[in-house]
């Protein structure tokens, strides 16, 4: 599917396509979109994968993860996997958190490909970069290290900011420095060293896999983290107070992203309410179901029907046309 006019799609479609791209474009010329990615990012089929198809070679959605740690902990309730039930009957019947992570690390600890959803903010940056544009904050609810590996590539400098669910700084953001110390944020309030309006920040909102030290693995994954998480979540007391301020006064761009994810509509719901300006949020979404476009459309977000792949085609046109047009 083309999304450039190429084919037969109805003309209001179309029309309403390019102005979606024109505003997201002109958004990230301001840095005013900030992008969500999903486990959508990273699949490129639609039927869930055996694990020997993705394991060390991708990192798995999340039905194929819930599939992997059911086998390998012999979960007693298939073929009805969810992965926060899995995550949980491992952490409450087969051993504590302790077992979990260990599997978790060694199913993320790869040097997985990076995709078109990271090329593209990548190469972005390193173009708004050039234009001494505001750099982008990028959200993401995936535990691989794929946008990182993508602004390391492109030679460009981030921040990391990550969630920590367990360990000495359990309940809080952390800094993860460039010899991978973490360093947890004393007070979000004063704290002005994180800022994305200075260099890119990459802020990972349910934790990450530490490749060079796993005793700082973070997952928020079973039903336990993220009842904790919920009862935690007060943005204010928890992330510096520049990169909040971006998240206030930002469009969404939800990538790969669904709404069956109860703590990001909790922290969605907030943000919304705290908003600054009226701005629109957007995601693309193929397929969505009546229950998820409900959902989004409660939330204030306009979904865009249409494979990712093609999306990114289209809009990676757009963006480099208009930097193209510009002196």
């Amino acid at each position: 599917m083309e999304l450039d006019g190429s084919t037969e799609r109805p003309a209001s479609d179309q029309s309403q396509l390019d102005t979606h791209f024109d505003s997201v474009v002109a958004g990230f010329m301001r840095g005013r979109v900030t992008p969500v990615l999903g486990a959508g990012v990273n699949v490129t089929g639609a039927q869930p994968r055996a694990a020997e198809e993705w394991l060390g070679r991708y990192p798995p959605s999340g039905q194929e993860l819930a599939a992997y740690l059911a086998a390998e902990f012999k979960y007693p309730l298939s073929p009805s996997l969810d992965l926060l039930h899995v995550s949980q009957y491992i952490y409450a019947i087969r051993g504590g958190s302790g077992p979990l992570y260990d599997a978790l690390h060694e199913v993320f600890d790869a040097t997985f490909p990076t995709t078109p959803t990271h090329e593209f903010l990548a190469a972005a940056q390193a173009a708004l970069d050039g234009l001494g544009r505001k750099p982008p904050l990028i959200v993401t609810t995936n535990y691989d290290d794929l946008m990182e590996a993508a602004f390391r590539a492109h030679g460009e400098s981030f921040d990391l900011l990550v969630y920590a669910a367990e360990g000495p700084h359990e309940g809080r953001f952390c800094t993860r420095a460039p010899d991978g110390g973490l360093q947890p944020i004393a007070d979000p309030k004063t704290d002005v060293e994180l800022d994305p309006d200075r260099r890119p920040v990459v802020l990972k909102l349910h934790g990450f896999v530490d490749r060079d030290s796993p005793n700082d693995d973070s997952y928020v994954i079973t039903e336990d983290h993220y009842i904790e998480y919920l009862a935690r979540m007060d943005l204010d007391n928890l992330i510096p107070v520049k990169v909040l301020e971006r998240l206030r006064n930002c469009h969404f761009l939800f990538l790969g992203y669904s709404l069956t994810d109860w703590n990001l509509r909790a922290i969605l719901y907030k943000l919304w309410s705290d908003r600054r300006r009226d701005r629109d949020w957007w995601a693309i979404q193929l397929d969505p179901s009546e229950l998820e476009r409900r959902s989004w459309r409660r939330r204030g977000v306009d979904i865009f029907d249409f494979p990712l792949a093609d999306y990114l085609e289209g809009l990676s046109r757009r963006f480099h046309e208009s930097l193209a047009g510009r002196p």
